[in-house]
């Protein structure tokens, strides 16, 4: 995982200035936050303990800003164009068009999430592209409701509000399937299941 936590607030020292050897204050002319990506060993109320380079370092959850699950497998930016592809096209919708890299569907018949979704699949799909995403589903009457998958979009460059969390999860026969981050049972279901992670997406509605 990845866990972004505020400098000077007991935790470890940014890596991109020291390797590391206490902690740095947060300083008016310098980072207030920094990163940190490991396996997590241990978690309580206070701190989690994650191993890096084969060090644990602890970070206090009062310094933690946001946490971040990351595949235990490499996954290129393409796999999960390929995946988030495949997930869409999976659900049937009534218009379904692709531009810039953005695949659009609408269907006021269907519940489906990905029936009512715009979707990065393909490489040239950028955050500018949002005015024409919208103008795009106020001719349907309908709102605009994107897919920001992890790594291919930085959320805060299309909202400030935070928006729906989801695993992408594959099965044994390398079939995708998306679950809520909130749904924990389901999650350790498939899990138990065979099902490993592939990425995360963040559901928002402009």
């Amino acid at each position: 995982m990845v866990v972004r936590y505020r400098l000077g607030a007991g935790g470890p020292a940014d890596w991109r200035a020291t390797p590391n050897p206490a902690p740095t204050p947060a300083r008016s002319h310098a980072p207030t936050l920094s990163d940190l990506t490991g396996l997590l060993i241990d978690a309580s109320a206070e701190r989690l303990i994650l191993e890096r380079d084969g060090v644990a370092e602890t970070v206090p959850t009062a310094a933690i800003v946001s946490i971040r699950q990351l595949s235990t497998r490499t996954v290129r930016n393409s796999a999960i164009r390929t995946v988030e592809r495949t997930l869409t096209e999976t659900v049937p919708a009534a218009a379904r068009v692709e531009f810039d890299g953005w695949l659009l569907s609408a269907d006021p018949t269907s519940e489906a999430l990905r029936a009512n979704a715009a979707v990065p699949a393909g490489f040239g799909a950028h955050a500018a592209a949002a005015p024409q995403l919208r103008a795009w589903y106020a001719e349907r009457g309908a709102p605009t409701r994107i897919v920001v998958p992890d790594r291919l979009l930085r959320l805060a460059d299309l909202t400030d509000r935070a928006g729906d969390e989801y695993e992408v999860l594959i099965d044994p026969t390398d079939a995708p399937v998306q679950v809520p981050v909130a749904d924990r049972a389901e999650r350790l279901r498939l899990r138990a299941a065979g099902h490993w992670l592939h990425h995360t997406f963040t559901l928002i509605e402009l």
